[in-house]
């Protein structure tokens, strides 16, 4: 075998790989061999045929193609090695393979970039924490209260802040939901207040987040791309009345529900002493004061810590000067396609192809692509600058800790730990796996550059690497290939942000 650059770039390369004669013949006769055993040939015992009928049998043209495949299989690793490059995704050019003749066929490579992380140490980063103020604590200790106030009937005019008790009327009606209006949107409130109970309303829930979508560009003279607006909440009331099923929401229509008013009630806030503490599991109203300072600062700390994290992340990225393999930016722009799609049909109704339709209505297709391309080159940079820290620092988590960790995914998944991995499979628990050793590195170094802990930031890493990126992990990254199925080369690692490693899609 004959393995030749033609011409290598940053994050390609193109080359051929020329293979002689006498191995192409051998190649023809194994394949030749092999399907003898598989194919029947009506007269002949398994194996038994002649050469030529058997090619008649199977056809020149597939073994031809088998033996192409074959011989790409074999030679395009070595070549890989013998040149000493890297891909994460190759394109092959061949014609058919002719027994008696050298077969040659040329390989398009996208490469794994070669670059170096700067000194870690031009990096600054601010290490202060911010103390929880006495407004912190007194706004959570509100918040306290009112999660174990006691709910009182009353025989007033509805005042904000009362829980109430709504029954659906019209068509499937008669269902009964619960509304807080402390948690309700304020049009909502402003629609109830001073109701009283047995008092029949068409209650405006708002515009259709569909029909929103349809708004012309005179609507939204100047808009971005139009984005995924959330869902209702759990606290807001589901749609009873509005378009019918089946029917597209007209531009502008409005949501609307006819409820009548069941119960209300009113919150009695139980006082910040020593009884309310005992009920918390408390000694007294002090010890649940200090306890309530205490968290407010841990979950300061933690969010400092975070910003920090990415601090740092930042400014390694800007310092980083790496080409971008366009096969793993197309990958992480497929990705996000996907999951604009799942949010669309979730929170919409809508399809992507209805969202596209609706850019190129307001001419703002070509915005939307090119903010797309950005996401993605940006977050496969981030990829590679990561996955370049781990290498340089180390941070590998042991069988306890990631046991642990899946224990924990298992958890927020509601299922048995054996369960959650069988069905997560090898690839997704192998991936996760280095998510969080990539993540240890991360807070390896900004711990010791932010003077903390490590075995604290360490802790810190189950909620992030589980939280932030574990949730769409997939495979890990493999080079691919377009036309045969060589045995490409893998990545030197899988590679993923906090969010979604670079296999996405």
């Amino acid at each position: 075998m004959q393995a030749e650059l033609k011409d290598k770039q940053d994050v390609s390369a193109t080359f051929t790989v020329t293979v002689p004669a006498s191995v192409v013949d051998a190649a023809f006769d194994r394949i030749l061999s092999g399907l003898a055993r598989q194919v029947r040939v009506p007269g002949f015992r398994p194996g038994r045929a002649p050469r030529g009928v058997l090619v008649q049998r199977i056809g020149a043209d597939t073994l031809a193609e088998e033996v192409r495949e074959a011989l790409v299989d074999e030679h395009y690793p070595k070549a890989v090695q013998e040149l000493e490059l890297m891909p994460v995704h190759a394109h092959f050019h061949a014609e058919s393979p002719v027994q008696g003749a050298d077969f040659t066929f040329e390989v398009e490579a996208d490469l794994y970039p070669s670059f170096e992380l700067p000194d870690f140490d031009g990096i600054a980063l601010d290490a202060s924490v911010p103390e929880p103020s006495d407004d912190d604590v007194e706004r959570t200790i509100d918040r306290l209260r009112e999660e174990h106030a006691t709910l009182v009937p009353v025989e007033r005019p509805i005042e904000a802040g009362d829980v109430l008790t709504l029954e659906s009327l019209g068509e499937g009606g008669g269902q009964t939901m619960p509304v807080d209006l402390s948690k309700t949107e304020e049009h909502l409130v402003e629609q109830l207040s001073g109701r009283r109970i047995g008092e029949e309303i068409v209650l405006d829930l708002g515009p259709d987040p569909a029909g929103e979508a349809t708004r012309s560009e005179s609507d939204a003279p100047g808009d971005e791309p139009a984005r995924v607006e959330a869902a209702p909440t759990d606290d807001e009331p589901a749609p009873g009345e509005g378009a019918h099923a089946g029917e597209e929401p007209a531009p502008g229509a409005r949501r609307s529900l006819a409820v009548r008013i069941v119960d209300v009630k009113q919150k009695e806030l139980p006082e910040a002493d020593d009884a309310f503490a005992a009920t918390l599991g408390f000694e007294s109203w002090d010890a649940t004061r200090a306890e309530i300072r205490r968290g407010l600062a841990t979950r300061a700390d933690q969010e400092a810590f975070r910003q920090q994290r990415e601090a740092f992340v930042e400014q390694l990225m800007a310092a980083t000067d790496t080409g971008l393999p366009r096969s793993l930016v197309t990958r992480r722009q497929r990705a996000l396609l996907e999951e604009l799609a799942e949010d669309l049909q979730r929170q919409r109704g809508m399809t992507l192809q209805r969202y596209l339709e609706e850019l190129d209505a307001r001419a703002a297709r070509e915005d939307f692509e090119r903010e797309l391309r950005e996401a993605a080159e940006r977050a496969v940079k981030r990829d590679l600058v990561l996955e370049a820290l781990l290498e340089r620092v180390g941070g590998d988590i042991d069988d306890d800790e990631f046991d642990e960790a899946v224990r924990l995914m298992a958890q927020r998944e509601r299922k048995d730990v054996g369960r959650f991995r069988a069905d997560m499979g090898e690839d997704w628990l192998r991936n996760y796996r280095f998510l969080l050793n990539r993540d240890r590195a991360l807070q390896q170094v900004v711990a010791a550059k932010t003077g903390r802990d490590r075995s604290a930031a360490a802790t810190d890493q189950q909620t992030t690497a589980s939280d932030d990126e574990a949730a769409s992990t997939n495979p890990p990254t493999t080079a691919s290939n377009d036309d045969a199925s060589a045995a490409d080369e893998p990545t030197a690692g899988a590679t993923g942000p906090d969010d979604e490693p670079a296999s996405g899609g």
